[in-house]
């Protein structure tokens, strides 16, 4: 579809270069509509994993140097690279905004809505259960650890529970760290696709009698929110992270379900 767009412009452009300055220059509102063609020729739409995905070969990423920066502004972020493609990905409630500006011009959504009808538009038909799901309010699984500081609650399967969060620039990252540890956290710092995280782990978790409470909090509603939703499997896993923290147990109900 990329190569499509271009085709579009001919008489108007001289050539795929033109078309990507111009196609990085678009606003807010147009460029997610651009990007709903790259995504319906060379992206994937995921309605149970709620994430968008996009793949290009290497030949095309000075080309789109651009357009690769506009997709990292809408929360794009790198995660397969190999000899051949690179792969960005957007996920979760960013997905799920990103497709709903997609189609939020009224006659794309209604061609869209058109496509749906044929046997084999898959894609069209993901894209619009994609739309037209909730967006979860942002920040209900983070906690702040400190003044200006905050990070998310994310368990592991095995019940572990780490405190993260992400800064694009390494110097921001170990500013974060620093001020983390002279708070007595010992935090850690690693890399993570195109951005560097900052994490607390369990066992600092534990020692902390305040960010106990506050990640316990954070688990309870958790768990109340994957049980309603039928999601065994997570809420057996925050189960075992609330009974490794000694959580107070505040809904047995949700944790009968579990």
């Amino acid at each position: 579809m990329w190569r499509l767009k271009a085709i579009d412009y001919k008489g108007v452009f001289e050539s795929k270069a033109e078309v990507a300055e111009a196609a990085s220059r678009l606003g807010d509102e147009e460029f997610p509509i651009f990007t709903l063609y790259a995504v319906l020729g060379d992206g994937d739409v995921n309605v149970k994993e709620k994430s968008v995905r996009l793949t290009m070969g290497h030949s095309k990423l000075e080309l789109w140097g651009g357009l690769i920066e506009g997709l990292r502004s809408l929360g794009f972020k790198k995660k397969d690279d190999n000899e051949y493609t690179v792969a960005y990905t957007i996920r979760s409630s960013k997905a799920i905004e990103l497709a709903k500006k997609m189609l939020g011009d009224s006659a794309i959504k209604t061609l869209v809505e058109d496509l749906v009808q044929l046997p084999d538009a898959e894609k069209p038909r993901r894209l619009m259960a994609l739309a037209g799901m909730e967006v979860k309010p942002l920040g209900r699984s983070s906690i702040e650890v400190i003044d200006g500081v905050s990070m998310n609650v994310h368990v592991r399967d095995s019940g572990t529970v780490e405190l993260r969060t992400w800064r694009k620039r390494l110097e921001d990252a170990v500013r974060i760290r620093e001020r983390l540890k002279r708070a007595g956290y010992d935090a850690g710092l690693r890399p993570s696709g195109d951005y560097f995280e900052i994490y607390i782990s369990m066992y600092v978790i534990e020692k902390d009698q305040e960010l106990t409470k506050k990640v316990c909090e954070v688990l309870r509603k958790m768990l109340e929110e994957t049980a309603s939703e039928g999601k065994e499997r997570r809420a057996k896993a925050i189960t075992k992270a609330m009974t490794k923290l000694n959580c107070p147990t505040q809904n047995p109900r949700t944790q009968n379900k579990a």
